[in-house]
Order: C-alpha cells, then sequence, then structure tokens
C-alpha cells in the first residue's frame, strides 16, 4: 500500500469519512494528518495557568504571566485576518469532489423459466455521508465582545469564550458558535469595532401600530356614534279602534346614519311618501348644510319623490345621511 494510501485509510479510521472527502482534504493540507490528529487529540480543559513557587506543595502560586487574554487573542485573530483576507481562496470547494465510480439504484433481472422475480438493488452510498454547501459568517469584535451575525454578544471576560477565540485563531470553526456541521467550508468575515461599545438592537415590533378608520363612516373624523335612539309612534288611545294593518301605520323601521355620526330608527308608515323620511331627517339636522340620503349598501341615493316608503324599499332598511 502506497503512502498516500495510508493515509487516506487512517484518516477515514479517524473521521469516518469516505475516500473521496479524505483525498480532498488531504490534498488541501499538504497530506499533513498530523495537524489533524493533534486537534482531535487536543483535550478541552485549558492548560495550567498557574505556577508554584517553591515546589507544587508550597501552596504560594502565582499568575503565568504567559497566559493568553482574550483581548490578545482578538488582537491576534483581527491581524490575521487582515493578512489572509486580502489573499483569495484558491481552494476547491469540498463538494465539487468527483465521483470517480459508478453510484445509482441497480436492477437484478429475474428469470421466468427458474421463477426469479427481479430485485431492485439500492445504492450503497445513498445514505452515506453528504457534504453540506460552504457558507459566510461574519463576526464582530466590540469592545465588550464579539458576536456572530446578529446573535447575542460573547463578552471578553467570560471564561467559557476564551476557547472560542483560541480556535479561531487556530483556523478552527467552533461549531456551535458558527453553527455549522463537520467538514462544512465557511467563510468569515471580521469586522473590527474595537472602539465602539455593543448597543443590542432594537426590539421589533409585531403586527400593525397605528390608527384607523372604521369603514361605512359618512364624514372622516366627525364624533363618534351616539348610543341609538329609538322612537315609536305615539301609542293609540285607550279603547280606540285599531286601524286596518294594511294601512301600514307604524310598520316601517328605518334607521338612519346622520352624517354628524350619530343614529336613530324610527317606524313610519309604508304607506307614507319618501319626502316623510327626508322631512324626519331634516328636523333631526342642526344646520343649513346641504346633504342628500342614500342606501348604506350597495351605496345608491335616495330621491325624493312621490313614491311610497314600501315600494322605495325602504322598509327595516339603513339609510345614511351625507354632505354634499
Amino acid at each position: 500500500m502506497s503512502e498516500d494510501a495510508q493515509l487516506i485509510d487512517k484518516f477515514q479510521q479517524l473521521t469516518g469519512a469516505p475516500e473521496t472527502v479524505a483525498r480532498h482534504f488531504l490534498a488541501q493540507n499538504n497530506n499533513n494528518l498530523e495537524s489533524f490528529s493533534e486537534i482531535r487529540e487536543q483535550e478541552d480543559d485549558d492548560e495550567d495557568t498557574n505556577l508554584f513557587t517553591g515546589g507544587e506543595k508550597s501552596g504560594l502560586q502565582v499568575e503565568n504571566p504567559d497566559k493568553p487574554n482574550p483581548l490578545g487573542l482578538v488582537q491576534e485573530l483581527i491581524k490575521k485576518a487582515e493578512r489572509e483576507g486580502s489573499e483569495p481562496d484558491r481552494r476547491k470547494p469540498l463538494h465539487s469532489v468527483k465521483q470517480t465510480k459508478f453510484t445509482g439504484t441497480g436492477y437484478k433481472l429475474g428469470s421466468v423459466d427458474n421463477a426469479v422475480d427481479s430485485k431492485v438493488i439500492e445504492d450503497s452510498q445513498k445514505k452515506g455521508f453528504r457534504v453540506p454547501e460552504k457558507v459566510n459568517r461574519t463576526i464582530t469584535f466590540w469592545k465588550e465582545g464579539f458576536q456572530v451575525g446578529e446573535g447575542k454578544l460573547y463578552r471578553y471576560d467570560d471564561p467559557n469564550n476564551a476557547d472560542y477565540l483560541r480556535q479561531l485563531n487556530s483556523g478552527r470553526a467552533p461549531l456551535s458558535l458558527l453553527d455549522v456541521e463537520m467538514f462544512q467550508d465557511v467563510d468569515v468575515t471580521v469586522v473590527k469595532k474595537m472602539d465602539e461599545s455593543y448597543t443590542p438592537p432594537k426590539p421589533k415590533q409585531g403586527g400593525f401600530v397605528g390608527s384607523g378608520q372604521r369603514l361605512g363612516s359618512p364624514v372622516p373624523g366627525e364624533p363618534k356614534p351616539e348610543p341609538v335612539v329609538e322612537e315609536t309612534a305615539p301609542a293609540a288611545a285607550a279603547g280606540a279602534t285599531p286601524e286596518p294593518e294594511d294601512q301600514g301605520a307604524g310598520d316601517a323601521k328605518v334607521q338612519i346614519r346622520l352624517a354628524d355620526g350619530s343614529r336613530v330608527v324610527h317606524n313610519f308608515n309604508s304607506s307614507d311618501d319618501v319626502s316623510t323620511v327626508f322631512e324626519f331627517v331634516k328636523s333631526q339636522t342642526n344646520t343649513d348644510r346641504e346633504w342628500v340620503l342614500a342606501h348604506a349598501f350597495p351605496m345608491k341615493v335616495i330621491e325624493r319623490d312621490s313614491k311610497s316608503i314600501k315600494d322605495a324599499g325602504l322598509v327595516n332598511s339603513v339609510v345614511v345621511q351625507r354632505w354634499k
């Protein structure tokens, strides 16, 4: 087995990735598998940052002067981004690796003579490794901390965030921080705002905010409607003979929406002329301003003529007064 084949085999054992991914990764890193092994074997715990004077059991500790501080890591990372940002990325995307052999679904032909049915042979690599698409992420460094995209602020004084900075500075992409998958290519844009304080974004307003106009209002801006005042015809005198129903005494109820926004309900005789309605509305109007009456829906002007209220279709209807 050649040296390249041994490296590919070892990479597959470490990662479980298919041969095409292993070959591509090694080609990008000059067949240097040691750096990848060091990354996998590196412990998550931080290295010792305290030193002992007079022996470890002396009980005296002093702070390690070589301990990296978060702001120093940030400055290193920004300088590295400035150096590498001007150089074009000549690496080929991982998903551009061509397949070296046929993949897909096949069919095993049966036999009529031997009573053997045909079978579908599924693609063995159909559920195998899937290479994620390349993504872009923006990291903004503020005075107090750093931010990924429009996400939360990761403060420099939080020890839990120092490991993120170390990984970024070493060229690795923290999966949880950048929201990426293993082997996924990611372009990181660094924005330097170290002299500015982080300002949380204003909460987005949800839904409509403002004022509106109720549909069907005769005149916009007029006062709100007053409670409905229902007027009825005077009751018949006690002992008087009731009039025949066909004369329609007080049998035509009409709701009137006045131009000032108020409403009134009045009982007319269905045999009365339409002009009777106009006279009643005039008595309710305290202005000499010209107006018209119209049906509420569909909107149609009512002519002042000699038609009866019944013939004009005003029985149990809604009439609207409008200014000319």
